[in-house]
Parts: C-alpha cells; sequence; structure tokens
C-alpha cells in the first residue's frame, strides 16, 4: 500500500508538471515560509544539501555494504546497493527526462539529492525496524522520525536556496520509499522471505514462527502435542526413541 500510494503521487505530480517550469500554489507557500523562517541560515542549509550529494551518499552505500558484508548477509548486501541504485536511476534517467520540469533551465522533478537521502534512510529504517533484536516501540519511533527528520532537513533546504519546489523534493522522497520497498519486496520473494529458505531440520526457520501451528488446534491437541514435543526433547538426550 505504500507503494501504491507513493506511485499515485509521482505519477499525478509528473503529470501536472510535465515539460512546465512554474511553481504551483503549494510551493510558492511553502517557499515563502522557508525563507521566513530560515532565509537567513543559508550557511546551514547548503552544508544540509551536501548530505544528498553523491559523494555522501554512495559512501553510505558502500559502508552499508561492507558492514553487512562482513557479517555474511549477502541479501542485505545486495539491498543495501540495490535500493538507492533503482531509486537513484530511476529519478536521474527516467522520471526527470520523461516529466520535463524545469527549474533555472535545469531538470528538477523528482530532486536527486532527495531521492539519494530518502533511499538510504528507508534502506536503513527497513534494516533496522525489521530486526530480531530491536522490539522497543520507542527506539523505534524515534529512529523513524530520524530518519524523516533528516530527508525532511534536506527537502527544507533545497527549497530555502531555490535549488527545487517542494513538490520536486516530495517526488524524490515518494520515488525513493517505493524503490527501495519495491526490491526488499523482490529479494524476499526471491530469497524465501524475510527469513530466506528454510533449511532442513528446520533450522532455518524463524523460532517465533516454530509455535504458529499450534495456535489453531483445539485445547486437548495443544496439550498433546505438547506432551509429544516434550517427550521427543527427552528421548534426544538420552538417545531412546520417544515413548508413544
Amino acid at each position: 500500500m505504500t507503494v501504491l500510494l507513493c506511485v499515485i503521487i509521482v505519477a499525478g505530480l509528473g503529470a501536472s508538471f510535465h515539460q512546465k517550469s512554474s511553481p504551483a500554489g503549494v510551493d510558492r507557500f511553502v517557499a515563502h515560509w522557508v525563507h521566513r523562517l530560515a532565509g537567513h541560515h543559508a550557511t546551514l542549509m547548503e552544508q544540509v544539501i551536501r548530505i544528498g550529494d553523491p559523494l555522501p551518499v554512495a559512501a553510505l552505500v558502500v559502508g552499508l555494504a561492507l558492514g553487512s558484508a562482513a557479517l555474511g548477509r549477502w541479501r542485505t548486501v545486495l539491498f543495501a546497493v540495490a535500493g538507492p541504485t533503482a531509486a537513484v536511476f530511476i529519478t536521474e534517467f527516467l522520471l526527470k527526462p520523461t516529466v520535463g520540469r524545469t527549474r533555472y533551465g535545469q531538470l528538477a522533478f523528482p530532486s536527486g539529492h532527495t531521492t539519494g537521502t530518502a533511499a538510504e534512510v528507508t534502506v536503513v529504517l527497513v534494516l533496522f525496524l525489521g530486526s530480531a533484536w530491536l522490539t522497543s516501540p520507542m527506539v523505534k519511533a524515534m529512529l523513524t522520525l530520524l530518519g524523516f527528520g533528516v530527508s525532511l532537513a534536506v527537502s527544507v533546504a533545497l527549497v530555502g536556496r531555490n535549488w527545487h519546489y517542494a513538490t520536486d523534493t516530495l517526488g524524490g522522497i515518494c520515488v525513493a520509499v517505493a524503490s527501495v520497498l519495491v526490491v526488499a519486496l523482490v529479494i524476499d520473494e526471491l530469497g524465501g522471505g524475510p527469513y530466506g529458505p528454510p533449511v532442513r531440520g528446520g533450522r532455518g526457520l524463524d523460532p517465533a514462527t516454530a509455535v504458529r501451528p499450534l495456535r489453531g488446534l483445539a485445547p486437548h491437541e495443544r496439550h498433546e502435542s505438547g506432551r509429544n514435543e516434550s517427550a521427543r526433547a527427552g528421548s534426544a538426550g538420552t538417545g531412546e526413541p520417544p515413548r508413544r
């Protein structure tokens, strides 16, 4: 549903601004308030914009890939590289030439800086929010707010320095989120789900899913199943066959 919503937003904005260079009403409104509230922080905004430069984005991609490779998580390596690469490729080589929206003679929709930043943020959020060791709702919420805060800061700085319209940055965020999530879904599908293909003997199954079949059983059936499991566990430690 998130991917579909992002696609609808990008398609609608792209159709509205096709071969145009003038701002929309919401662009004028946002730019007015950004200039009013942060217009005197030009140096700071330029530093924030650099977060989305190609070199920092590429460095973060390489860092995530190398860290995942060191842990032997090759699907994560593929995800960390393919997600942002797909997002930037779609923005720079497909959407910008197709939509043709310009600002000061430069293709503007979607914003490349926002796409790169939001793609990396989405990759990090998918990896951390989906991890088994991060269970605190408060930490997850703070991490999510921090990630989207970085993307929002880059967007505001781009508007404040007149590099992009606000709708350009919104399009960039939507392209990044949709691209990264689609890459994640494809990798999970090809790899047999988020935990990978099951290993013989059940060792590749997630522990949380190992008890799910018992939930659909009647109380006496769950009791019988649990007793059988206990018998098998006891016989495994003694080398004796399970009692029936």
